[in-house]
């Protein structure tokens, strides 16, 4: 419980006075949420002389933690309330929350206790600040994993929010990331080739889209959820690319640390008829664009990499766009996927045209693969406006469509009259002009949508799939 909490303070929390998408009325409600149980659990296993001596008064100074947590909480979300400012109650939060941490892993029975009969830990640490005395300009980033403990310091830093108390030394991190990480793949290109060569530089992008969320966090309500979105997401990237996963320990240290899980998984977002026709145009064109990547790398044909260079540019464009024009928390869960060059989508394409210009086959490969697993992501993570999944394996928009609402039913009839086209006349009465009437059954065939079956059913391995984990 107390994990879910910290992975809801992760960037800071965020409330709405208009639900979105299914999406709640903010992370603030989860986290005092969980905080509460944790609360009520504390105080009953006190009534029943669960505790004594120095673990007694260890968890006495915890629900006093938890009293301002809460509070401080609340008041992050409305102005500041008694802290005065909303810096100073994300300040307090970030304090109180830490604190309760300390305690546990100092108090070794409470540690103990931490870990239940099946092996989860609770009450996990969080990712550690850098050493007194060092900053990201005077640290080392020789290799992955010590550019992964600056990482760590800046994901440490955002427990509760971005402020003016915190922001320069963020953006500092973030910034010697961003260098340190194309220092290292510019000296390395061997470690960081293909698939990790990808996922490396949709980790330096979204360290951009980073700065961007933070440069633009006082107009922004939904900030929290952004930047939530933005490193939790660093972390899988880390953690799912085995290759960049242990370069992550190399000489055992612990860079990109992850956060404890969340108890629920995030809900589908529901779109609603504009958005469901943009996901169903960008996984079609994902899938399509990739497959046309890499026929036209294969056969080496300049003309047909220039026109599929000009198409990618122009998918990348239309996509921004409309991720933009969006706003909320569609932008802020989705920015990293979809905001340009800022975005894995922008370093997929960047990784094609790369694999164009240097003759690659695999790097392409790799790159469409990920263009496919990104939309497979996304398209998992959405619900159409009339029910149903999108078929993440579709090239066209019809066929993404297929397995949603009432296409499902209709790809379904479709499948039976494929399979006993003699038997399987319908008559869609006012469905067919006066002038094709006398025309017929053979008529309205042949002016039907023609269908690939093969797309029909769904690919359930990427039905609640996350791209990097």
């Amino acid at each position: 419980m107390f994990n879910d909490a910290t992975r809801f303070l992760e960037g800071g929390l965020w409330r709405n006075a208009v639900e979105e998408g299914g999406q709640g009325l903010g992370s603030v409600f989860n986290y005092t949420g969980d905080l509460t149980v944790v609360q009520d659990g504390l105080k009953a296993a006190i009534a029943a002389g669960q505790f004594s001596g120095q673990t007694l008064a260890n968890v006495n100074t915890i629900l006093a933690d938890i009293t301002v947590a809460i509070d401080a909480a609340t008041a992050s979300v409305n102005g500041g309330g008694r802290f005065g400012s909303i810096a100073a109650a994300e300040t307090a939060l970030r304090s109180a929350h830490l604190d309760i941490l300390d305690i546990v892993g100092r108090d070794a029975n409470l540690s103990g206790q931490a870990t239940n009969a099946d092996g989860v830990t609770g009450f996990l640490q969080v990712p550690a600040l850098l050493p007194e005395g060092v900053t990201a300009a005077n640290a080392a980033k020789g290799t992955l994993a010590e550019l992964g403990l600056i990482f760590n310091d800046a994901a440490n830093r955002l427990l509760g929010g971005v402020n003016a108390g915190n922001v320069d030394i963020i953006q500092d991190d973030v910034d010697a990331l961003i260098a340190g990480l194309n220092a290292l793949v510019a000296a390395n290109p061997l470690q960081f080739g293909g698939l990790t060569g990808v996922h490396a530089l949709a980790i330096i992008d979204q360290l951009a889209l980073v700065n961007t969320h933070i440069n633009g966090a006082a107009g922004n309500v939904d900030i929290g959820r952004a930047l939530n979105d933005d490193f939790l997401d660093i972390i899988d990237i880390v953690a799912g690319d085995t290759n960049l996963a242990n370069m992550a320990q190399q000489n055992g240290l612990n860079g990109w640390s992850q956060f404890g899980d969340f108890l629920n998984p995030t809900p589908a977002y529901q779109d609603n008829q504009a958005q469901t026709e943009f996901w169903a145009t960008f996984i079609a064109q994902s899938n399509a664009l990739g497959k046309a990547a890499i026929a036209a790398v294969k056969s080496g044909d300049a003309a047909a990499m220039a026109q599929v260079t000009a198409d990618l540019m122009t998918f990348k464009k239309d996509v921004t766009d409309f991720d933009a024009a969006q706003g909320g928390i569609f932008q802020a869960r989705f920015d990293n996927e979809l905001l340009g060059d800022q975005s894995t989508l922008g370093a997929e394409i960047a990784k094609i045209l790369e694999g164009f210009q240097t003759g690659n086959k695999a790097l392409v490969a790799a790159a469409a693969d990920q263009m496919h697993q990104n939309a497979a992501d996304v398209g998992g993570n959405n619900i159409p406006v009339n029910g149903g999944a999108y078929n993440v394996d579709g090239t066209t928009a019809a066929q993404v469509l297929a397995t949603t609402g009432g296409g499902a039913d209709a790809a379904a009839l479709l499948a039976a009259i494929t399979a006993a086209p003699g038997t399987n006349v319908i008559m869609l009465a006012g469905a067919m002009p006066s002038s094709h009437a006398s025309a017929g059954p053979a008529m309205a065939a042949m002016e039907a949508p023609q269908l690939d079956m093969s797309q029909i059913e769904m690919s359930q391995q990427h039905a609640h799939h996350h791209m990097w984990a």
